[in-house]
């Protein structure tokens, strides 16, 4: 495999995407992001000791044992959206090797759940995951709320007032934190007054960042 040209450098922030074979759908049904959620959930840890597969038809006693035993984490998760065809995430190197260990046994646990679950073949993902450094916290702000404007950008969400009610982005985690949060909010919502200033800070760029998509899908090389 070639040697990736942005290196994967620990306590460094990254935005990583990779979206479906040909654009096919990788998210069908409420199953599949259930799914996906639990498999970066429990990859995401540094020394996961069996596969998720192989946790998940465990005994409901036997997976909190083991669940409980996750502690230190090899990435940070900061912000993820799953959606149709494409999933995103910006996320923190913990430990050396820690999204190529965590993102490469996320994405092939998740494509082999996808093709048994729907009776496919073939690839699932287009390729490798992608990698960019974020390189300024202006920088990381902005993708923390590109990544949660995904879905009004994608007009699966119409209306910009109902971005916060997306059930499958971490923007719920920010406004609403729960016991399972997947997502490290703090680095983001730190710069914010309130959580509601952040959700300002996300729909006062909506219009622009959908703008920019529309150009981007009818232009021409």
């Amino acid at each position: 495999m070639p040697v990736r040209k942005i290196p994967l450098v620990t306590n460094e922030y990254y935005h990583i995407f990779n979206r479906g074979f040909n654009k096919q759908k990788i998210f069908i049904s409420p199953s599949d992001y259930q799914r996906v959620f639990k498999t970066i959930q429990y990859y995401h840890f540094l020394t996961p000791p069996i596969k998720f597969s192989y946790l998940n038809i465990q005994p409901l006693k036997r997976q909190n044992e083991i669940l409980n035993q996750l502690v230190q984490t090899s990435i940070d998760i900061l912000a993820f959206c799953f959606m149709p065809n494409h999933f995103h995430f910006l996320v923190k190197q913990i430990k050396d090797g820690g999204i190529l260990n965590s993102i490469s046994k996320f994405s092939l646990s998740y494509s082999k759940y996808f093709n048994t679950f729907h009776e496919k073949n073939g690839p699932v993902f287009e390729g490798r995951f992608k990698a960019i450094r974020v390189s300024s916290n202006e920088q990381l702000l902005h993708l923390s709320r590109y990544i949660h404007l995904n879905p009004y950008t994608a007009s699966i969400v119409k209306n910009i007032n109902q971005i916060q009610n997306y059930p499958y982005s971490s923007l719920k985690e920010y406004l609403h934190p729960q016991r399972f949060n997947l997502s490290q909010t703090s680095q983001i919502l730190k710069q914010f007054k309130s959580p509601q200033d952040y959700l300002k800070f996300i729909k006062d760029h909506a219009d622009y960042q959908k703008q920019l998509h529309l150009i981007k899908e009818i232009s021409v090389d």
